[in-house]
């Protein structure tokens, strides 16, 4: 009985690295608008069609051949069927899409209802409608996109996007890996920057801990809270990115206007609330947690147990950690490392105003 493999591990960090970055921007939104944006793990998807597009177009205007030979990527060879350009420019379009997507819901959704005083229901549902016009957009684009270069360039069909038979896909698993575990890693190093290092971090966190507050210090709190859903929007834009090449290679269904955001919504929202709904990088650690429990806690029980059915269900496993965290540590994993540390922020932004006047 193995309780380890090498395959498994690189399945969980692909996975792993996919909810933590839809939980991180699950949790921005949360802690700016107090709002759980349910169209979030759809406008992932939004980036993964846009992506798809730009290497479609690339590849079918540039008349570029397709081949596995290995390429040199930060030093290490990795069989990808384009040069390094043509998904750069993937990954650029996903993540302007996104972007894109994310502030049109909050400057003509969300932020009209909240200056009306619409209640928390009253939101969440907004976020629910978005999230199915956007299933009918990407619908109607997968349906109705039978137009060159796009039809011999990324085979849209009225149910799924299949990447592979063009093989527009990074082949094999370290592509997917190592960009996954990388742009995790660099997300969390700029947002502690930002967040810590920065005047425009300070106005952040002091907008979030009190926005009455911080508005009649002169902070512009609407534009620190687009600030915020902008950068969860650029991240559920790698979130797409990686979703479209690891649906061969991690545990994620192919992607059509439904999948797989249907099925990681939820473990999205079980990060984000694992980590600490209140806690930025405890929303990125918490879906990082959860991507663990699902793929790799599985593995166990099933090698544990011998029911290979368990893997299957692993979504109850994500379930059962919001349970327990909600039973016995409500402000989440978050709230267990940073205790009372961190707060105060509009304290301390009080003193330094008056020290400068």
């Amino acid at each position: 009985m193995a309780l380890f493999d090498p395959i498994v591990a690189v399945n969980m960090v692909i996975y792993s690295s996919v909810i933590a970055m839809l939980s991180l921007g699950i949790t921005l939104t949360y802690m700016t608008t107090k709002v759980f944006n349910f169209a979030h793990a759809r406008i992932a998807l939004v980036g993964s069609y846009a992506a798809a597009t730009a290497i479609g177009v690339l590849v079918s205007k540039g008349g570029l051949e397709y081949s596995f030979e290995e390429r040199e990527v930060l030093g290490l060879s990795v069989r990808i069927p384009y040069p390094l350009y043509v998904y750069l420019a993937g990954l650029s379009a996903a993540v302007i899409a996104t972007t894109l997507a994310t502030l049109f819901e909050y400057y003509v959704i969300i932020r009209p209802l909240l200056r009306r005083g619409a209640d928390f229901l009253k939101l969440m549902i907004a976020t629910l409608a978005y999230d199915f016009l956007l299933l009918a957009l990407l619908t109607l684009y997968n349906t109705h996109s039978y137009v060159k270069p796009l039809l011999d360039s990324i085979a849209l069909s009225s149910t799924s996007m299949d990447m592979s038979s063009y093989d527009i896909r990074i082949e094999g698993y370290r592509g997917v890996f190592l960009f996954s575990l990388l742009s995790s890693i660099l997300i969390a190093v700029l947002l502690y920057l930002l967040l810590f290092k920065t005047m425009i971090g300070v106005k952040m966190r002091a907008a979030i801990e009190n926005p009455s507050l911080a508005s009649v210090l002169g902070i512009n709190v609407e534009a620190i809270y687009a600030l915020a859903w902008a950068i969860g929007g650029a991240t559920a834009g790698i979130a797409g990115f990686i979703m479209l090449f690891a649906a061969d290679t991690a545990a994620l269904k192919p992607i059509s206007a439904t999948s797989p955001a249907d099925e990681i919504v939820v473990s999205a929202f079980a990060g984000s609330v694992v980590g600490g709904i209140n806690n930025v990088f405890g929303g990125l650690g918490g879906g990082f947690l959860i991507g663990v429990i699902e793929v790799y806690g599985a593995f166990l029980l099933q090698q544990l147990t011998g029911l290979g059915v368990i893997i299957k269900y692993n979504k109850a496993l994500s379930m059962l950690a919001v349970g327990l965290t909600l039973l016995f540590f409500p402000e989440g994993l978050a709230g267990l490392v940073t205790g009372r540390r961190g707060r105060g922020i509009l304290a301390r932004l009080r003193r330094g105003v008056a020290r400068s006047g």
